[in-house]
Formats: structure tokens, C-alpha cells, sequence
């Protein structure tokens, strides 16, 4: 099949109409297997220590070790994680040594399978409970591997559960159900496989965990049919800023923004002259749990993730959808790195059902403040610390973030239409993100997201008609292409950014939290009359996905 392309839909400045039409596949014969990659029962390596190990909570004492004999028997060896589960929390990840690859020449993930014997001492593991199996292409470091790169992970389901005391057992997962699919199965020399465990808190109450890994192995579908072309949609893009849960490694990881100006703290408020932090949400209609971070962390480096995380002293504000409407917390830590914020001074529910409008967050001196919801409801709070005014004093800066906090949170957004900062020793800062062209640099670094090439935070500017474009489905080897009329006229199938002349880095797709493709086509994208960059735009734009991709 030469070319392959999903149904064209056009786009209509008045109304949009998606045209279907089939997609013809050759019959297909029963699908054999090939071994492209093993570990050979580990035969080849040295009985003891084996890997690489970072454990970032510390305390676990994790080990990762060769032991023989393996689950085979005789000569057989097998890979052993062990660790004492001492605290609480629980953070490591760990990986094996590259094993070569041979004959992965499908391009498609789907068509490959990890399948492997385990046997587990002490209590069931899951992703659910905290376990990560992740596999590794061609990794690189001292030691020629390294725990975090490309790779599959995966995902915090609870079903796949390994139970604990029953002996080993086979286990067969297509790497289809895996995440974060920036790895290229076809290109890859090698590969890793490793196993982790990151808990908040920790469900594991034997002294000791093992788990013995054996007959790892990744077999490929020799003669698997291409599968479906991806399903293509549009939709209004309103004028605003966009956060995208893109990250779908842990269902806690962020997206998001930080303030540039690191003098954002409310100490130094009164009664008679607040501080008060306010953002209008143009849409928060969403799953359940899905979160809205708001994070003042004193001395954190605006742009880094895990700021509030390291940090010793953080005041985090979230709003959180639930069944019932919206949750707004308080909560806060000093003097605590490396953990999350434990004391909780607030936790208001509302009477708003769709999250839109404004929340505004006022203080009136160093320990007290109130919140107050879209529907006029108000909470009040105190910060148990006597020493806030030391603990919160600038340099503070502010990092807004998003977060799945479950499987369905992710790929889920949140539209940011104005934010609003007063009476902060720095003045007044005001961003009615509606207006704007594109995001404004010089208040806001959007380095704060954990994904962020391409952004997970969009602006959608003002002063143009602007659209987002999704699909599903697997998508390797296709390109979005357009044009405006599908018979008559000169034009051909072009990129958009051919008539953007490479100007609208948003329109480079994204793939949100493993689940949807999303790319934002501006106005200055969308295909013109004629086929040629800069004239007029016509009434009417198709768009559809192409196997191969357009060559401008």
C-alpha cells in the first residue's frame, strides 16, 4: 500500500462537516512470532550485583542482583530486585543491562509482546500499588545504561497484579498497553528492561520484598496487517492558555507554568492592603480528581518540576473536580525537602459544577487568608506556623500546574483565561491571556512542565480564527496535511506549516497523556485559495492524515 491516508474532513468558517469513507486492508494469515530480543535466562552475566540502581527517597535498601539457579533450573540464572520498604514512601527505579535486538523491523508497537516468568515473596505487587516495568532502547551512560530515556512503562492499572507466594509465573503483555510510546521499536539496537516501585504511601507491609525475574523475552508479529488509520476531529480553539496533562508516567506528575518575577509572596499583607492571587478558569470540565495546582515556593528555581517537592519551605492551593462539584485546599510545609506538603489548614467544597469563573486567593497578613469560589463561596483559613513570615518571605515564586491523579486524568486539560496578582512587592501583575498573541515570556516560563518539547502549556491567540485538530490511533509514519478545496484550483495537499512558512510551533502535534494527538492550527495555518503562503484564506480547509506525510 503506496499510500494510505485517513477520510479528508473539511472545515467551513460556518460550520464543520467530517466526511468517512473506508479504508481496504489486505486479508491477513495467522500471525507468527519472532524472538527479537532476550535475556537469555541471564546465562551470559555474573552471579551478584547487576544494573543500575537510583532510589530517590533513600532508605529502601534496594539490591538488585544475578542469582542462580533461575526459574529453569541447571545452569539457568535470574534477575532478583529486593528491598526493605522501611518508610512510608517509596521511590527507586532500577535497570538491566542492554541485551542486543534482532529483526525488530515492525514500526509498530502493537505488533510487539514483553513476556516474562516472575515469581514475588512478601505482598502482591501492581502498577496500581506502586511497581513500574519499563523497557529501554539503546540506552547510553557510564556503565552503557541508565534508569530514565526513551522508554515504555507500564501503565498504574490495577490489572496486571503479580501475586506474591504462588511461585513463578508467565506473564504476556503487548507493549500496545504500555505508555509514554516515545521509543522506536524498529530502530533500536538494544534493549533494557527494568523494574521499579514508586508508592505515596507504600502498601507493602512485609519486611522484605523480592521479586525474581526470568525468561524475559520481546517476540514481534512477522506478518501483522497495518493497522487502522487514525480517527481524525476538529473543534473551536477559544482564545486562552491551555495546559495539557501530556505526561502519563505517574498519574502525580505536573504541566505547567512558573512565575519569571520571584518576588510573588503575600507576607508584608493587611487588612487595609491585601495580597490576592486570582485565576479565571474558561474551562475545567473535567474527570474526576483531575487537579489545579497553585504552589509559592520560597527559594525554588522558577521552571523546575519538582521544585515544590525539594524545596524546604512550599504553600500549595489546589482546586479539584470531583462528582459533587469543586474542592479548594490549603496546604503547606516548611522545612521539609523532599516530601509534599502535610498540614492541611483548608478544604472547602462548592457549589460549582463546571469549575468556570474566578478563584481568588487573599491574604491578609502572614498567616491568614481566605479563598473564595466562582459561586461566592468563601473559606477561611490560619497557617499554623508562627514563623510564616520568615518561612514565606521572597524570594517566592508561583507555579501553576495540572495533574491527572487518576488513569483517566490523563491527556484532560484546563483552559486558563486571565490571571490576576496584587499588592506583591513587585506591584501588580496582570496577564488576560484572551488577548494575547502568544504567551508572554516575559512574566510567565513554561519550563515548569515536566513535558514540554512539544509545549504542554498552548496559547491560543487572539485576533484569528483558530482550531484544534485531534486524532487517535496509532499514527507512525503519517503527517497532517490540508488544503481548501478538494476539486478546482491549482492548490495541492500541503502541511500547515507550508502556509504558516514554519512560523506556528503549536502546530507540531502532541500526544496528551498517551491517549490523543492534539496540534493547534492558527489562522495564519489554514490553507489559502490557491496553494501559496500568504494569500487569501479561503472559505473552506480539509485536513487529513497521510501515510507518507507531505513533503512540504
Amino acid at each position: 500500500m503506496k499510500n494510505k491516508v485517513s477520510s479528508p474532513f473539511r472545515l467551513c468558517l460556518a460550520s464543520v462537516a467530517i466526511a468517512t469513507a473506508g479504508v481496504f486492508l489486505a486479508p491477513t494469515a495467522a500471525h507468527a512470532q519472532l524472538v527479537v530480543w532476550s535475556t537469555t535466562n541471564y546465562v551470559d552475566d555474573p552471579v551478584g550485583p547487576y544494573g543500575a540502581i537510583v532510589d530517590f527517597q533513600g532508605g529502601e535498601n534496594v539490591t538488585l542482583n544475578i542469582v542462580s539457579p533461575g526459574e529453569s533450573g541447571g545452569n539457568s540464572q535470574a534477575m532478583e530486585l529486593s528491598f526493605t520498604p522501611s518508610q512510608a514512601d517509596i521511590n527507586f527505579q532500577t535497570t538491566g543491562v542492554p541485551y542486543p535486538a534482532s529483526g525488530n523491523t515492525n514500526t509498530f508497537l502493537a505488533d510487539y509482546t514483553l513476556s516474562f516468568d516472575m515469581q514475588v515473596t512478601g505482598n502482591d505487587v501492581s502498577p496500581a500499588s506502586g511497581l513500574q516495568i519499563s523497557i529501554f532502547e539503546n540506552q547510553s551512560g557510564a556503565s552503557g545504561y541508565a534508569v530514565f530515556g526513551n522508554n515504555l512503562l507500564l501503565p498504574n492499572t490495577a490489572t496486571n497484579v503479580f501475586s506474591a507466594g504462588v511461585g513463578y509465573q508467565h506473564y504476556s503483555i503487548p507493549l500496545g498497553n504500555f505508555k509514554n510510546s516515545n521509543i522506536s521499536m524498529a530502530s533500536a539496537t538494544s534493549f533494557s528492561i527494568g523494574f521499579g516501585y514508586v508508592s505515596y504511601p507504600t502498601d507493602i507491609t512485609a519486611p522484605t520484598e523480592t521479586i525474581d525475574v526470568d525468561n524475559v523475552e520481546i517476540t514481534m508479529k512477522t506478518n501483522a496487517p497495518p493497522p487502522p488509520a487514525p480517527v481524525v476531529g476538529i473543534t473551536p480553539a477559544t482564545p486562552g492558555l491551555r495546559i495539557f496533562a501530556a505526561n502519563d508516567a505517574a498519574v502525580y506528575n505536573q504541566e505547567g507554568f512558573s512565575t519569571v518575577d520571584l518576588y510573588q509572596s503575600w507576607v508584608g499583607a493587611t487588612p487595609a492592603s491585601p495580597v490576592s492571587y486570582s485565576i479565571t478558569i474558561g474551562d475545567f470540565n473535567t474527570v474526576n480528581n483531575y487537579t489545579l495546582y497553585t504552589q509559592f515556593v520560597q527559594n525554588g528555581a522558577a521552571g523546575n518540576p519538582y521544585a515544590v517537592y525539594f524545596g524546604l519551605d512550599a504553600l500549595v492551593w489546589s482546586i479539584t473536580a470531583n462528582s459533587a462539584g469543586f474542592t479548594t485546599e490549603i496546604s503547606w510545609k516548611t522545612n521539609a525537602p523532599s516530601a509534599g506538603e502535610g498540614n492541611v489548614e483548608l478544604n472547602m467544597t462548592t457549589t460549582t459544577t463546571n469549575g468556570v469563573g474566578t478563584w481568588t486567593l487573599t491574604f491578609t497578613d502572614a498567616n491568614d487568608g481566605t479563598v473564595t469560589a466562582p459561586d461566592g463561596t468563601t473559606g477561611t483559613f490560619s497557617i499554623q506556623d508562627p514563623g510564616a513570615s520568615t518561612d514565606f518571605a521572597n524570594p517566592v515564586d508561583i507555579d501553576f500546574g495540572t495533574a491527572p491523579n487518576a488513569n483517566a486524568g490523563y491527556g484532560e486539560f484546563i483552559d486558563i483565561t486571565r490571571i490576576a496578582i496584587t499588592n506583591v512587592v513587585d506591584g501588580n501583575e496582570f496577564d488576560d491571556f484572551t488577548q494575547d498573541a502568544g504567551l508572554n515570556t516575559t512574566l510567565w516560563n513554561t519550563g515548569f512542565s515536566l513535558d514540554s518539547n512539544p509545549a504542554s502549556v498552548i496559547e491560543v491567540p487572539s485576533g484569528q480564527t483558530n482550531f484544534w485538530i485531534t486524532w487517535t490511533g496509532i499514527d507512525d509514519g503519517y503527517g497532517l496535511e490540508t488544503k481548501a478545496s478538494l476539486t478546482g484550483g491549482t492548490n495541492q495537499w500541503f502541511s500547515p506549516d507550508y502556509y504558516g512558512n514554519g512560523n506556528f510551533t503549536n502546530s507540531v502535534p502532541r500526544l496528551n497523556g498517551g491517549v490523543t494527538n492534539w496540534t493547534l492550527i492558527p489562522g495564519g495555518a489554514l490553507p489559502s485559495v490557491d496553494g501559496i503562503p500568504g494569500d487569501p484564506v479561503g472559505s473552506t480547509a480539509f485536513f487529513r492524515l497521510a501515510n507518507p506525510p507531505p513533503a512540504q
